[in-house]
């Protein structure tokens, strides 16, 4: 437990899609919620629907912004003393050939989804492990196992940040504070909104299976370390 009688969850991308769905879900396990994301009001909404109007903490940043990040850690460090479960959510992609995919696109792309991460856990990793325990459990994908025509920099950012998580994993070993990672394959969230394609999305994963996932890897016996769980639709890949 944090200082406070509840646990505080850190969420990133809380505003919307996966990250509000996994928020939700955590308030109802009993968590506070500290929620970062680029626009104040989405993540108004989503302690509202949360429970959480007046205890949760928003935390307006881009996770692509070091100095916002040490400043977010600052905050949830003097209100809880340190995160109890970091779940970094946030996420972009966009999708073209390689020759089509320009050098801004391909670069915000993996900077959000992969040093992003890096960014948010490296600001709130020190206190969590002074602490002695601490969870982290980022959300890969699909595309961090196999490659997908016209995704090459969502790919890419994915393979990364399973190997950062693989890295990490090796260095967290005696600290108390665990990794777990998600592999949701596609999931019926808004970021299909703004793509090109038709995609059947009835044949998606719900993206409360995504936040029930993340359930389990909490419930699992203090014996046990569930360090990947894999989720995929029913009928195959999309």
């Amino acid at each position: 437990m944090s200082t406070e009688s509840r646990p505080v969850a850190v969420v990133s991308g809380g505003g919307s899609g996966l990250g509000r769905e996994i928020a939700v879900e955590l308030a109802r396990r009993g968590y506070d919620l500290a929620l970062m994301g680029r626009r104040q009001a989405p993540l108004e909404e989503t302690l509202e629907l949360a429970g959480q109007r007046e205890g949760g903490l928003i935390l307006p940043c881009d996770v692509r912004d070091a100095v916002a990040l040490e400043r977010c850690a600052e905050e949830v460090q003097a209100r809880w003393g340190a995160a109890d479960l970091v779940v970094p959510a946030a996420g972009v992609t966009a999708i073209a050939p390689v020759e089509e995919t320009s050098p801004d696109d391909f670069a915000a792309i993996v900077d959000t989804n992969l040093t992003g991460v890096f960014l948010l856990v490296r600001a709130l990793l020190p206190a969590m492990k002074k602490r002695g325990r601490g969870w982290i459990i980022p959300l890969l994908s699909v595309a961090a196992k196999r490659g997908f025509p016209g995704w090459s920099a969502y790919c890419a950012s994915k393979w990364g940040l399973a190997g950062l998580v693989a890295a990490l994993r090796e260095e967290l070993q005696g600290t108390g504070v665990k990794i777990s990672a998600l592999y949701p394959g596609a999931t019926d969230t808004p970021i299909w909104d703004r793509l090109p394609g038709e995609w059947n999305r009835a044949a998606m994963v719900n993206p409360r299976e995504v936040a029930r996932a993340i359930g389990y890897v909490l419930d699992a016996d203090a014996s046990t370390l569930v360090e990947e769980v894999h989720l995929g639709p029913a009928g195959g890949a999309l």
